[in-house]
């Protein structure tokens, strides 16, 4: 279970370990310091002569650094003298991840005598690929560890993987205790009330990187924290007056994204998740990158610039790589670079070529920067062709997928799980399919580049874009209009047969453009109604489906990311209410887990008002998320709804009335060049205030409003 873990992360370093600090020995959970997606450590045990110490306490309160509080149970003694008496001694340990993980490690005495304890670290290294620590296994034998090296300093661990790749681990101590084989052990005497310090530096190093010199525990961790002020600095900040959502909620979510978020030459780059996903995932980022855009434009442009840079060139089945393609996973393993697992990168996905351009149209709408849309014309290009030529697998017009290589993902959308697709008999639906929310993207694509290339004089591409994206739309609601059901099926598949599920899918269609005016009322009015509405949020299955399970990944559970596509969508068609009430479900959800996050999913059992149970936890979600993290600032975009077309210079401010807060303070909210000061009051109508803009901006605002 995540629970039962404590995971640090920063860039591509990640700790994992249980919640008294420890990576016990032979364990099967995972447990370790990783760095791309190589396990630098698979045992780092703490002792007092030779025992357990007693958990009191642990605190993770920002995702890159973590306390723990321990004490000592009662010890016998090893070098004669009294036994130390249990909680008579107080252990804490302080730990940071940068370039790898810092620890200092604090003993102080609370007897009223004198004491002697041996203080002892065990340590390993297995190096094994991530993929092995998950359970895959290896087609040839992988290479050995070498013993650990006592050096000056510490510890060394080495390994040469069968990629000819040198990864080592370096484990420096100060002061440095007495070394064996992987132990390091220290007699520690302590007058009453006396304290003993011990720094440990464990640090993961590929090829021939040195450990940094002149490294200064507090030095580096005052540095960590200023970068992360500097992403506070240039994120948006929301403010309410609800205490919940504002010191819990906002905090630890825009804390998470950045701690998500690797750094990369072309920019920010959010990862999807840890402990598993924390490499760069294609379909992750851009929905990620989509619902922060009025918190941070930034990661919408590293997000473009990184994948238009891995962008497919050529076709290879194994990979499932095709040209103009957008990827889906990145691993930078042993096994990778072996080529046993097709992740270098790996392109099993159907809707991150579309959403790269969805995502492109929505980033200009806020900036309206034609040299990057000049710099990634050539990628728009061959994301365009790649959903004419490959995506469009039988000439029908609309995007399909199937599995190409013998390994990799089956269902290639969002709902990626073997059984996310699955037929009214309960089988799973024979590929190709066609899912109704890629068709979506794709009009979002085409009618949105259509739209800039019309404000740019680019008649000709325009009007190209335009007439694909009618004709999409025809096809669309032709193939997909269950109507007996007043809703549209889930997908088509091989035979182009409805799957005929009411499922969350087509709450994406609301949000990309491409339903009939007419027939959104009734999808609106299903999203809401009771076997698709839990009360926490709406699930990703009807509870009348064949295989409905709300405790499944996706089958009936509650995504805060989906839910934040579908009300954004309610809005776009103008159900305002409808978008409110799921904004504010799942939002209340997030304020009733412990640990303040907005998680990846949760199950989706009808909420329970009488006896007010909170929403149930889905056990093995990732924690902290991007998409789950950033479905807050989704749903926040939501109801202070903000609008920006800076093609037009025009932004607009119409918020939902909400009971969520009775005041909104929005600052530094970036609109082209500029930034935008705003307030919203709730509660007998709606008033916004706007404070700041950039000259010459228009801004519409809601009747009544200053």
């Amino acid at each position: 279970m995540l629970a039962d873990r404590v995971i640090l992360k920063h860039n591509d370093v990640m700790f994992v370990s249980d919640l008294a600090g420890d990576v016990p020995a032979g364990n099967d959970a995972g447990l370790g310091l990783y760095r791309s997606d190589s396990r630098f450590l698979s045992t780092f045990e703490l002792r007092l002569n030779g025992r357990r110490p007693i958990l009191l306490n642990h605190g993770v309160d920002r995702a890159y650094v973590a306390t723990f509080q321990l004490s000592n149970p009662v010890l016998e003694p090893r070098h004669g003298g009294a036994a130390i008496p249990k909680q008579s001694l107080s252990l804490r340990r302080t730990r940071f991840v940068h370039d790898g993980v810092h620890e200092r490690i604090g003993l102080q005495n609370c007897n009223r005598h004198a004491i002697e304890v041996d203080l002892e670290l065990r340590f390993d290294a297995d190096f094994l690929d991530i993929f092995e620590v998950r359970g895959y296994r290896p087609e040839r034998p992988m290479g050995t560890p070498e013993a650990p090296m006592p050096t000056e300093t510490g510890l060394t661990f080495g390994y040469r993987g069968r990629d000819d790749i040198r990864r080592t681990t370096e484990v420096v101590f100060h002061p440095v205790p007495q070394l064996t084989k992987g132990t390091a052990c220290v007699s520690v005497r302590l007058a009453p009330q006396e304290r003993y310090v011990l720094l440990v530096d464990m640090l993961p190093l590929m090829g021939d990187g040195q450990p940094e010199a002149d490294f200064h525990f507090d030095a580096a961790l005052e540095a960590l924290e200023r970068r992360y002020q500097q992403w506070n600095a240039s994120c948006t900040r929301w403010r309410t007056d609800n205490e919940s959502l504002d010191g819990g909620l906002i905090w630890r979510n825009l804390e998470d994204l950045r701690v998500l978020c690797d750094e990369r030459p072309t920019g920010l780059y959010p990862t999807a998740g840890v402990p598993w996903y924390a490499v760069p995932f294609g379909r992750d980022a851009l929905i990620t990158s989509i619902q922060t855009l009025a918190l941070n434009p930034d990661l919408a442009v590293g997000s473009l610039r990184y994948l238009a840079r891995h962008q497919g060139q050529k076709v290879d089945p194994y990979r499932e790589e095709e040209p103009g393609k957008i990827l889906h996973e990145m691993r930078y393993g042993e096994l990778a670079n072996l080529g046993q697992v097709p992740h270098t990168p790996y392109y099993g996905t159907v809707d991150a070529t579309p959403l790269f351009l969805v995502l492109l149209v929505e980033l200009l709408n806020w900036t309206a920067d034609v040299d990057l849309l000049s710099e990634l014309t050539p990628n728009v290009i061959a994301a365009l062709r790649w959903i004419d030529e490959y995506g469009d697998l039988d000439g029908d017009g609309l995007v399909e997928y199937k599995q190409h290589g013998r390994i990799g993902v089956r269902n290639q959308g969002w709902k990626d799980s073997w059984d996310s697709l699955i037929e009214e008999h309960g089988e799973p639906a024979p590929l190709p399919a066609a899912l109704v929310e890629v068709q979506g993207y794709v009009h979002h694509a085409r009618s949105g580049l259509a739209r800039i290339f019309r404000r740019l004089g680019q008649v000709d591409k325009a009007e190209k874009l335009e007439a694909a994206a009618e004709q999409l739309r025809v096809r669309f609601e032709s193939a997909y209009w269950m109507p007996e059901e007043r809703y549209y099926a889930q997908a088509l598949d091989r035979d182009k047969h409805q799957v005929a599920s009411i499922s969350s899918n087509a709450g994406h269609c609301l949000w990309s453009g491409i339903v009939d005016r007419q027939r959104a009322s009734d999808v609106a009015r299903r999203l809401l109604a009771p076997d698709m509405f839990s009360g926490w949020g709406v699930r990703t299955l009807s509870s009348r489906a064949v295989s409905f399970n709300p405790m499944s990944y996706h089958n009936g559970s509650i995504w805060p990311h989906d839910n934040s596509i579908v009300a954004a969508g309610l809005r776009r068609y103008g159900y305002r209410e409808e978008a409110e009430r799921i904004a504010h479900a799942v939002l209340e959800a997030g304020m009733r887990f412990s640990d303040h996050r907005v998680p990846e999913l949760f199950c989706g059992f009808s909420r329970d008002r009488r006896f007010g149970a909170g929403p149930g936890e889905y056990l093995v979600s990732c924690s902290p998320q991007a998409w789950g993290a950033g479905s807050l600032f989704h749903f926040l975009h939501v109801l202070a709804g903000v609008e920006v077309d800076m093609f037009a210079n025009r932004l607009r401010i119409d918020p939902l009335d909400t009971t969520l807060y009775s005041r909104l303070r929005v600052e530094g909210m970036r609109v082209g060049d500029g930034e935008v000061d705003f307030t919203v009051q709730c509660g007998e109508g709606v008033r916004v205030t706007v404070d700041r803009k950039p000259p010459g901006l228009q801004v519409e605002l809601p009747a009544g409003s200053p």
